[in-house]
Parts: C-alpha cells; sequence; structure tokens
C-alpha cells in the first residue's frame, strides 16, 4: 500500500504530452492549409522525411482520449485502493463544466455570431445552436453541422464522462485483461456495424457509417487511458520500468505512422478492415507512452519536460478551439493565396504566431478564472487539465 499511496497527483510530463496532442494537431491542419508541401531534408546521399509525421498530425486526438482516460480516472483508481469515498460525481461534472464550458462557450457565441453576420443558416440555427451548447450535437435526430470542425470530438470525450465510473468499476471487479479484452471485443464489434451499415439500408435506419466516430467505437482509446492509471496505482512494480514503456510507444508510434500515412484519410476512404484496427493500436501505443511518462525519469523529462511542451500542454485546450477558425480565416481573406509569398511561409511566420497568442489569451482571460474559483479543487484540476477532445 505505501506504494499506491505515494502515487503522485499531478503528473509534469503529462501537461507536455498534452502539448505534443496539441501541437501535432495544429501542425497537421497547418500542414494541410499550406497545400501539403513535402517535408524532405536532404543529408547527402539520404534524406529525412517528416511529411509522414504531418500526414498523421490526427493521432494528437487519439492521444486526447488516452490521456483523458488516464487524468480523469485517477481519483477513483487511488480511492478504491486506499479504501476511502469514491470522488463525488456531482463535484467530477462541477470541474468538467467549469474546464470545458467556459472557452468553448465563448468560442460559439463568437462563431455564432460570425455566421449570421454572413448569412451561413445552415450552421447557425437555432436548433443547431442548442446542441452545440448541451454538447449532444452527435445525439440529436436532426443533422447539426459543426459550427468549428473540431467540435466533432467534444461529445465524444463528454459522453465519455458519463461512463467513466463504469469503466473503473469494470476494472476493480474482473481481471485486467478481461476487461480490457471486453472493450476490445465492444469497440471492433460497432465500427464492424457501422461498416456494415454503409451496404445494409435496413441496418442503416439505426445506425449510420460516421458513428464510427462516436463513442462506442472509441471507448478502447479512453480505457487503455483508465488502464494505464490502474496500472501506476495498483501495479506500481510494472509501471517503475517508465523509460521502457517510453520506448515501446515510441517504437508502436512510428510502425503506426509507416501504416497510417500512406492511407491518407482511412476513415473517408472506408479502407477496410485496416479502419477496424487502426484506433485500438495508436491508442495501445499512446497508452505506454502516457505510463512511462507519468513515471519520473530522466528521459521523460527531457523529451515532455521542457519549457516550449509545457507552455503548449497549458494552452492545448484553447490551441485545440482555435486553431483550425483562424486558418480558416486566413483562408477565406486570401491571405494564404500564394501571390506574395509560399502559403507554408504564410501560415508559420504570420498564422501560427496569431493562433499561439490566441489560445494563449483564451487560456489566461476565460479558463484560468473559472480554474481559479475553484482552488480547494486545484490538485485534481491540475492533474485531470488534460481533457479535451478534437478531431482534425
Amino acid at each position: 500500500m505505501a506504494a499506491i499511496g505515494s502515487t503522485p497527483s499531478y503528473f509534469p510530463n503529462l501537461t507536455g504530452l498534452r502539448g505534443v496532442a496539441a501541437g501535432w494537431v495544429l501542425v497537421f491542419h497547418v500542414w494541410q492549409f499550406s497545400g501539403g508541401p513535402m517535408l524532405r531534408l536532404p543529408l547527402g546521399a539520404f534524406a529525412l522525411d517528416f511529411t509522414p509525421l504531418m500526414q498523421c498530425g490526427y493521432f494528437g486526438v487519439d492521444l486526447f482520449f488516452v490521456l483523458s482516460g488516464f487524468l480523469l480516472s485517477m481519483p477513483f483508481h487511488r480511492a478504491l485502493a486506499t479504501r476511502r469515498p469514491r470522488p463525488s460525481l456531482k463535484q467530477f461534472w462541477i470541474n468538467r463544466c467549469r474546464r470545458v464550458l467556459p472557452a468553448y462557450w465563448l468560442q460559439l457565441a463568437i462563431l455564432a455570431a460570425v455566421y449570421f453576420y454572413l448569412g451561413r443558416s445552415d450552421l447557425d440555427t437555432i436548433r443547431n445552436l442548442f446542441a452545440h451548447v448541451l454538447l449532444i450535437q452527435n445525439l440529436v435526430p436532426w443533422p447539426a453541422p459543426l459550427l468549428n470542425p473540431v467540435y466533432w470530438s467534444m461529445p465524444v470525450e463528454w459522453d465519455f464522462y458519463v461512463i467513466l465510473p463504469l469503466l473503473v468499476l469494470l476494472l476493480a471487479r474482473c481481471c485486467w485483461w478481461l476487461a480490457l479484452l471486453s472493450v476490445l471485443v465492444w469497440a471492433l464489434t460497432f465500427r464492424l456495424l457501422c461498416y456494415t451499415a454503409w451496404f445494409d439500408p435496413e441496418l442503416a435506419r439505426w445506425l449510420t457509417y460516421p458513428d464510427v466516430q462516436q463513442l462506442p467505437a472509441r471507448l478502447d482509446q479512453f480505457f487503455y487511458g483508465v488502464l494505464a492509471a490502474w496500472i501506476l496505482v495498483f501495479r506500481p512494480q510494472w509501471a517503475k520500468f517508465a523509460s521502457l514503456w517510453i520506448l515501446i510507444g515510441l517504437i508502436g508510434l512510428a510502425v503506426m505512422v509507416h501504416f497510417a500515412a500512406p492511407r491518407g484519410d482511412f476513415l473517408v476512404r472506408i479502407d477496410a478492415p485496416y479502419l477496424f484496427f487502426h484506433h485500438s493500436l495508436v491508442a495501445a501505443a499512446f497508452a505506454c507512452l502516457t505510463l512511462g511518462a507519468a513515471g519520473r525519469t530522466r528521459s521523460g523529462s527531457v523529451l515532455l519536460g521542457n519549457l516550449p511542451l509545457g507552455f503548449l500542454g497549458l494552452i492545448s485546450y484553447s490551441l485545440y478551439l482555435w486553431h483550425y477558425p483562424l486558418l480558416q480565416l486566413a483562408q477565406g481573406r486570401g491571405w494564404l493565396d500564394g501571390s506574395l509569398a509560399p502559403a507554408w511561409l504564410l501560415v508559420l511566420g504570420v498564422g501560427v504566431p496569431i493562433i499561439i497568442l490566441v489560445a494563449w489569451l483564451s487560456y489566461r482571460y476565460v479558463e484560468r478564472p473559472f480554474l481559479a474559483a475553484a482552488s480547494q479543487f486545484a490538485p485534481r484540476i491540475k492533474s485531470e487539465t488534460g481533457a479535451i477532445s478534437s478531431r482534425t
């Protein structure tokens, strides 16, 4: 029990890992808005090709899901391990609302005003705004166009908050490998059903192929994070090889980038059977990386505990919210047409600094005041600040 009691409540390297997630999504969209250029660094007879890393920037969303599972389940695991009362679900939801809603609602109001001014009636309708405000745009029976493309992932994570206690209970009541197998079978089955619905009109009355992006199909990604947190609390002897976990995670990511990059948008292409396994394999690699980063190792501190990634991790939520609309604005105003300079130069030299500035302002003046208002819960909030979701 001593090892369990010594489990920290705040993991500095995971702030850097959130920075990796947000930064990876950012560079993915920057690369797209720049025209998808080849990024090769010639080294004599060889060349380093960074293009696959840009093409796989959407992996950052998978990392956010894994981090959410890890960070949000940790207080529940710790309570079970020490036989203390479980965290209050009421306070859990209050903390989640304080963390997620202020910056989101402010941006929602700004975007709604902009779309109203532009006459975009397809986006700015009362019922669409209602669905967005409540984060149920993935559940309503009518089409709910997204005001911001990255909003697709936010209700997925919101739904995860509902079932998080059940996932913790599943791990507490049965063997970890059986719990993992059950969740993997569930996710794979749901993906197969979504795929079948594309060809089966009868099934499509109840389920559609785009539902492959909803929580039932991504549940294993969150659960990998929940399982990694369980290992840290209940199997500290497994978690002590932090550098090895980091290495396994990096190797796994390299393999997945190698296979995923040439496939492009495999979900749009309905690339079966690859689409059935991709998210599970990527999440497994990220879970290893997260478990290793939670340990106190020199390698983890060097890779993830540095100031740039720490800063990106701090503003990661606002960075996720604001980067895409600002890139759209720059493109819509013709600032990326390449007539004066290459698009990639304009995006990197002008667009990215503005995006980071706006994200910092949002964090400093919108997110932070609401977190400070809950200062009595600061340790838990600090350990849970990775609850974004995003999508590319």
